[in-house]
């Protein structure tokens, strides 16, 4: 799934109205097995001057990446993340621990059935097993299409319930926006060729 859709299924499900620190923790941790990404990209584009086909094709995939990877995806760190917050939970450090990690599971649990080639090994450090689905979130021979609109339909409702639950302006005006870029990738989808293999 595309980053911001982690964070608004992430929002919608342990956001709450008045705890500030509470909601940027769940916005943080729907974002963090992805931060080693942008990282990486930023670096290698801009620093390191790889091409992207380099990137993507090689990079990606050699073993110092793939550690990188499955360590900000694996399960087992954020559940013991989790259940240190949870026998914190009267400190507000453990709280904002606990939700940082329940986000970063919320966005792993969905990853878990849209990533075919590139999968991730979620259960670093106890095993390397990778689930190698049949569906991608971008791969169009594996039924990328079906599953943006099935993304589209959750970040829209979850746009719903975030504007019900933060009702100011500037909030609605924000998933405003992240409702019209929703709807300008699927006219995007339909109109260019969408996420050849790799």
């Amino acid at each position: 799934m595309n980053s911001p859709t982690h964070s608004l299924i992430a929002l919608a499900v342990l956001s709450r109205k008045g705890q500030t620190r509470r909601n940027w923790a769940v916005f943080i941790g729907s974002l963090i097995p992805d931060a080693f990404i942008y990282l990486c990209w930023v670096w290698l584009t801009f620093i390191d001057k790889q091409t992207q086909s380099k990137i993507w094709d090689e990079i990606y995939f050699d073993a110092p990446m793939q550690l990188t990877a499955s360590i900000f995806n694996s399960v087992p760190i954020y559940l013991m993340l989790t259940i240190t917050g949870w026998i914190y939970r009267a400190r507000l450090w453990g709280q904002v621990l606990m939700f940082f990690a329940l986000a970063a599971l919320i966005h792993i649990a969905f990853d878990f059935p849209v990533h075919n080639h590139d999968a991730y090994a979620h259960f670093w450090p106890f095993s390397d097993w990778k689930f190698f689905s049949p569906l991608s979130y971008y791969e169009a021979d594996h039924h990328a299409v079906w599953v943006s609109l099935f993304e589209t339909f959750i970040a829209f409702i979850c746009i719903i319930v975030l504007s019900r639950r933060f009702p100011k302006t500037w909030t609605r005006i924000i998933l405003g926006l992240l409702a019209g870029l929703y709807i300008l990738m699927q006219v995007m989808i339909r109109l260019a060729p969408f996420g050849a293999a790799g």
